[in-house]
C-alpha cells in the first residue's frame, strides 16, 4: 500500500510541474509602450545582428506598432525573454527609439535620419526594463529620471 501512495505522490508531482513548464513555454514576454501624450508614436529598436547601442545612429526605416494618444499597448511581445535577448546581443544596454508618426509621414527617412528627428531614445539595461515592469513610458516618468535617455529627462 505504501508503494502505491509513493507512486501516486510522484505521479501527482510530475503532472503538476509539467503544467508549469507548459505555462512557461507559452509565455509571451511582452514589452508595453504607455503613450501618455497627445501624439501617435511608434517604437523602433534594432533587430538582432543590426547595429545597436552604443551606436545610436539611425540606420533603417522604423517599423512597428503605432500607439495612439493615451493608450498602452504590447509593442514587442515575443517568445524569448528579454533577459535572453540582452544576453544574445552581448550588450548590457539596448536602445529603444520613439518616433512621432506625423514626423515619419511628413518627412522622408533621409531627412529624419540626417536631422535625428527622434522623439525620445531610451538606452536601457535589463535592470531598467525590469524596474519599469517591461513598460516604456512617453513622456518619461519620474521613475525613469536616472535612466539613460535622449533628450535627457526634463529637457
Amino acid at each position: 500500500m505504501r508503494r502505491y501512495l509513493i507512486f501516486i505522490g510522484i505521479a501527482v508531482m510530475c503532472l503538476s510541474t509539467a503544467g508549469e513548464c507548459r505555462k512557461a513555454m507559452d509565455y509571451d514576454y511582452p514589452l508595453y509602450l504607455n503613450n501618455q501624450s497627445d501624439r501617435r508614436i511608434q517604437l523602433w529598436t534594432p533587430n538582432a545582428g543590426e547595429v545597436g547601442y552604443p551606436d545610436t545612429n539611425l540606420h533603417e526605416l522604423p517599423r512597428g506598432v503605432i500607439v495612439h494618444p493615451n493608450k498602452k499597448l504590447d509593442v514587442a511581445g515575443g517568445g524569448i525573454s528579454w533577459e535572453k535577448i540582452y544576453k544574445s546581443e552581448r550588450r548590457d544596454t539596448l536602445s529603444f527609439f520613439l518616433f512621432d508618426v506625423d514626423t515619419l509621414e511628413k518627412y522622408s527617412w533621409d531627412i529624419v535620419k540626417k536631422n535625428y528627428m527622434v522623439l525620445q531614445r531610451y538606452d536601457l539595461s535589463i535592470y531598467d526594463l525590469q524596474k519599469l515592469n517591461y513598460t516604456l513610458y512617453y513622456p518619461p516618468t519620474e521613475a525613469m529620471r536616472d535612466m539613460k535617455m535622449w533628450p535627457r529627462y526634463g529637457e
